[in-house]
């Protein structure tokens, strides 16, 4: 379980693993926010122990918000329920709502808790979709949209109609977009961010921009 050196700022980002790590460091970037320090908290069975370990830290008390982003992975509600149980035990308040700031007691941080990749888009905001940082990626590229992504679905159903088990599909497809450009070929998500690969402005981000500004 990595931990910081120090708190540097009273803004916190917590984030599961480094490509979240690299990402939302450009993320923070492109919302034009400088305030923050992102930190990577480890893998999902990691975040309990690192928020108590956390808070032990002397700096803690001048932090002001945090904010904990995870991937849903095959169930959206199951991962907001690690996240908003990690947060209870370790005695912060538990925001009603993903996305969303609550307020605990004086002295204490507000506290906000993303899951990626987000809202389903059919759902208009109310139902948090399956899935994880790749796809949240993908929704923010041309692969709906260029011969890349027509390609990557191609090279996806020839995987399955040869009966090869793709384990990971999110990462496959991601990576297999990634090395039909020239100029992101071999990236991982952090590097790719920082070549100008996701657009920012799009409706998928919404909502991650949005709460990253309101830290």
């Amino acid at each position: 379980m990595p931990l910081p050196k120090r708190i540097e700022k009273k803004k916190l980002f917590l984030v599961e693993g480094a490509d979240a790590y690299f990402f939302f460091i450009w993320a923070c970037n492109a919302s034009n926010v400088n305030d923050v320090q992102v930190i990577d908290f480890g893998g999902i069975t990691d975040l309990y122990l690192f928020l108590k370990t956390l808070r032990g830290l002397s700096e803690f008390d001048d932090v002001s918000a945090m904010l904990i982003a995870r991937d849903a992975e095959g169930n959206a509600d199951g991962a907001a329920k690690s996240v908003t149980s990690a947060l209870k035990r370790n005695g912060f308040v538990v925001p009603q709502k993903p996305f969303e700031f609550a307020q605990g007691s004086p002295g204490s941080p507000r506290v906000a808790y993303m899951i990626l990749p987000g809202f389903d888009s059919d759902s208009e905001g109310k139902m948090l979709s399956r899935g994880t940082l790749e796809d949240l990626c993908l929704s923010m590229s041309t692969a709906n949209s260029d011969a890349v992504g027509a390609c990557v679905d191609a090279y996806i159903n020839c995987l399955e109609s040869k009966s090869i088990k793709i384990g990971h599909p999110h990462k496959t497809r991601l990576h297999a977009y990634l090395a039909g450009k020239d100029d992101l070929v071999g990236l991982k998500i952090g590097e790719a961010a920082r070549a100008g690969a996701w657009d920012w402005e799009r409706v998928a981000f919404s909502p991650f921009r949005k709460t990253i500004r309101d830290m």
